[in-house]
Order: C-alpha cells, then sequence, then structure tokens
C-alpha cells in the first residue's frame, strides 16, 4: 500500500492522486494541513515538498513524475 503525504490546494499532489485513481493503485491519504501527525512525521524526515509518498517504509519526496514512477514499483 502506498501512503501519500499531500497538502490543500496543491494541484501536484492532485495530479498524483488522480494519478494512482486511474492507474488502480491503492493508497491511503494524509493531509499535512489537516493531520498533525502526518506533517510531524515530515518535519521529523526533513520533507517539504508535497507530495511526497510513503511506499515499503520508505519516504519520498519530488518530482511528480519521478513519484509516478516510484509508486508504480
Amino acid at each position: 500500500m502506498v501512503k501519500a503525504y499531500t497538502m490543500t490546494n496543491c494541484p501536484m499532489c492532485e495530479e498524483l492522486k488522480a494519478y494512482m485513481r486511474n492507474s488502480h493503485i491503492a493508497y491511503e491519504e494524509a493531509n499535512v494541513d489537516t493531520d498533525p501527525g502526518a506533517r510531524a512525521k515530515m518535519v521529523f524526515n526533513d520533507i517539504e515538498q508535497m507530495p511526497a509518498v510513503e511506499v515499503n517504509g520508505k519516504l519520498y519526496s519530488g518530482d511528480v513524475d519521478e513519484l509516478k514512477n516510484i509508486v508504480m514499483m
């Protein structure tokens, strides 16, 4: 399962979520604007850019196209 860390009103976050839905990739979403635990995890891991994804316990952030490739693994 993929966990997507997103922000409110984030076009890149929406693009990634749409990609995962259209590719039938099961994912759980955590919005860092409304979920203090998700925000704390991003701060602890020095991740400032959203979206970010967690796959098999490893966190990734960066370009949306790179994240699309990662979630396909």
